[in-house]
């Protein structure tokens, strides 16, 4: 940029005294402004496979193996249960906040949920929480 702005400066300078301009500062100036950014460009990120979809059976297998133990009928820890297709489609926004984007629950990870299995609910989640 300073390289720039001194061939503007000698540019101003040649034309007052009526002498050539000199374009090699500028051109200096661009080169390194292009090689810089060029440097510090972002590596392309590789496309991945889009994920299969996830189904209502999977989902609920996972929440029935890992959160029904603290969520259900008889001890609904912080007034969800998770034990009914109605309760789970009912409390689904609640799942995914505290599952998937806090990774709060299960508490301490106590169930030992995967990432895989955390994976499964948001897309669940994301493509709509259908209990179908």
């Amino acid at each position: 940029g300073a390289l720039i702005r001194l061939s503007f400066a000698l540019r101003h300078k040649a034309l007052a005294y009526d002498k050539p301009v000199p374009w090699h500062w500028a051109v200096i100036g661009t080169l390194i402004l292009i090689g810089t950014i060029w440097a510090i460009k972002p590596d392309p990120q590789p496309v991945q496979a889009a994920a299969p979809p996830v189904t209502f059976a999977e989902v609920q297998g996972i929440i029935t193996q890992r959160c029904a133990m603290c969520h259900n009928a008889q001890l609904a820890q912080k007034n969800v249960a998770l034990h009914t297709p109605e309760l789970l489609g009912q409390h689904a926004q609640q799942v995914y906040q505290q599952v998937v984007v806090l990774k709060l629950m299960p508490m301490n990870n106590a169930t030992q949920i995967t990432e895989d299995e955390r994976g499964a609910i948001k897309r669940w989640f994301e493509a709509g929480a259908r209990l179908n």
